[in-house]
């Protein structure tokens, strides 16, 4: 008994260490692409996020989102129904997946979200690829092989980038006053692949855009929501916008960046940009109120733009918070010609009764 009893307590103790360290200082190094595109085990919190627009070879169009959200559990506290035990306990890695498709020809929204309880997943720290089941994305030959289902609906696509990636902060480190992570973002990508609607497999074409997000984020022990725009316009130009709001207040630190057509990249402060929400919509499922419309003023590039969504029901209401995440048409103009485009819109905060407020007993 003597001897059995130092192994209980070794066991024990090996059993509270949590497997990956999570880095908490601010990031030095700049990125180093395409390897920054594969998996990190020091950031608590990564995603790996695509949007875009797809037409197929009948005339109808589609809107999407593939996204993989991975999270390192070591510092979490699973919820007190579970008695507040260490959540890598439960699984050291968290992963979730989010697939969406604005079908534009029904007039039709569809989510669906996946996980990696009890599911085959992976995260490769060395090569490009994240999967949770069937659910997939991979780097190969320079493209993205990105991979979703869900009952209706299903695409297999090849995503190429006609830019280098735009880094959103000098050596893709990003100072959000809330947090300080890498990012960046793969602005305008080819698409070519298939989409399966109710059975029919179609061929697509079309325009998407990646971002990628690692570091610490400490989000959920904040009120915390932000609204998030990337546009992609036809005279070959880009535009990503974050306005990060705390306690419903924009957060100085927000801004964005602009993507010129050779591919240069011009860092925006939020004194650059002027965003105005002109009509609203009334959810039906959660009654939050979101904006939807926005008139957008780049003062320094002479930029005015009209968005509007393509449909108004494009809520997802999936862990861990309820967010819209829609497309959008844009009209407007550019230095004083007409200029339009694409693009989607991420509304996080909306919805109060589903907020990362809800959270903060998970969390160290």
């Amino acid at each position: 008994m003597r001897r059995i009893a130092p192994l209980l307590m070794l066991t024990l103790i090996l059993s509270c260490t949590p497997k990956y360290i999570i880095d908490h200082g601010r990031p030095v190094r700049p990125l180093d692409l395409p390897k920054d595109d594969a998996a990190h085990y020091t950031a608590q919190m990564e995603w790996w996020y695509y949007t875009g627009h797809l037409r197929a070879d009948d005339g109808t169009e589609y809107g999407f989102e593939v996204t993989f959200f991975k999270r390192l559990t070591g510092e979490d506290r699973a919820p007190a129904c579970l008695f507040r035990m260490p959540a890598h306990w439960i699984k050291e890695v968290a992963m979730l997946g989010h697939f969406a498709v604005t079908d534009l020809d029904q007039k039709k929204f569809k989510a669906a979200e996946i996980h990696n309880l009890a599911r085959q997943w992976k995260a490769d720290p060395d090569h490009y690829h994240v999967a949770i089941n069937g659910w997939s994305a991979e780097a190969k030959e320079g493209s993205h092989m990105v991979s979703a289902s869900m009952c209706g609906y299903s695409v297999d696509l090849k995503l190429t980038p006609n830019k280098a990636a735009a880094l959103n902060g000098p050596g893709g480190i990003l100072d959000k006053g809330v947090n300080t992570n890498y990012y960046y973002s793969y602005t305008n990508m080819g698409v070519e692949g298939t989409i399966t609607v109710k059975g029919k497999k179609k061929t697509v074409t079309g325009k998407a855009w990646m971002d990628h997000e690692f570091g610490p984020m400490s989000l959920l022990s904040k009120k915390i929501g932000w609204d998030w725009f990337s546009i992609q316009l036809e005279n070959n130009t880009e535009l990503m916008i974050y306005l990060i709001k705390e306690n419903d207040s924009v957060v100085p630190h927000s801004g964005g960046n602009y993507v010129d057509a050779e591919g240069k990249t011009r860092l925006l402060a939020l004194s650059d940009i002027e965003v105005t929400s002109t009509a609203a919509w009334t959810s039906p499922k959660t009654k939050a109120v979101y904006p939807a419309r926005w008139t957008i003023a780049i003062k320094p590039l002479n930029l005015l733009l009209h968005v509007k969504p393509m449909l108004a029901e494009q809520e997802l209401t999936l862990n861990p918070v309820t967010y819209w995440e829609g497309a959008v048409t844009v009209e407007g103009s550019a230095g004083g010609q007409a200029v339009a485009g694409r693009g989607y819109i991420e509304l996080v905060g909306y919805d109060k009764k589903s907020s990362f407020d809800k959270y903060k007993h998970t969390t160290k």
